[in-house]
């Protein structure tokens, strides 16, 4: 027979584990990502200064920066991206909605699906604050 205290040592290890691990693939996707975005609108940035002389002035003059961006927007994705989404799927959707309306599944659909959506605007919300109280953005 397995020792209980055992179990829950294990359970939470795992646990801490799949942060871990999510964290480190969100912070490779968000930095890639971001940086690939960063370089792309720098250069449209630019192109659109170099075509249309007129429109010079309308457009930002600083660059983004490229490598600071790139790697704040992958901390943000390892860290609250990662929470969030492990709250709302080990939580949220399998703990308690799950139970829940396990018999009616177009409802629980569309109740995951309006979480999620929720979570996403909240995330766009947060970046934009994260990125602001980093310098990342202007107010």
């Amino acid at each position: 027979m397995i020792n209980s205290n055992f179990l829950k040592l294990y359970a939470e290890s795992l646990l801490i584990h799949h942060v871990q691990r999510n964290g480190a693939k969100l912070f490779a996707v968000g930095t890639t990502s971001s940086l690939v975005g960063t370089v792309v609108t720098n250069t449209l940035i630019n192109a659109r200064k170099a075509v249309d002389k007129c429109s010079a002035g309308e457009v930002e003059n600083v660059p983004i920066a490229i490598l600071s961006t790139s790697v704040a927007y992958g901390v943000y994705m390892a860290v609250s991206s990662n929470l969030r989404y492990q709250v709302l799927a080990g939580v949220i959707e399998q703990r308690i909605l799950e139970p829940l309306l396990h018999q009616h599944k177009l409802m629980l659909s569309a109740i995951c699906f309006a979480v999620r959506t929720a979570n996403t605007y909240l995330g766009s919300l947060l970046w934009v604050d994260y990125a602001r109280l980093i310098g990342n953005q202007k107010a």
